[in-house]
């Protein structure tokens, strides 16, 4: 995989919290900033193959709308 350099701004609180946790996983800023976007990446996949399976659930059972949903929770 090739990689491409950025250039972002951080606050200086947020670049010493990073550099402390990846000194702690013996990585690099580089390498911790990577692992963390993978994770954030892969959670908001995961999370939206789970909003997709439950619309889907939802659609083959007819429901419409929030409410129905409430309604379904509250029985």
């Amino acid at each position: 995989m090739t990689s491409q350099a950025l250039n972002i701004s951080l606050p200086q609180e947020l670049v010493l919290l990073i550099d402390k946790q990846a000194e702690r996983d013996f990585a690099s800023r580089s390498e911790y900033i990577r692992r963390a976007v993978v994770s954030q990446l892969r959670a908001e996949h995961e999370l939206q193959a789970v909003f997709d399976r439950a619309n889907a659930r939802g659609s083959a059972m007819n429901i419409t709308s929030e409410q129905q949903v409430y309604d379904i929770i509250d029985e």
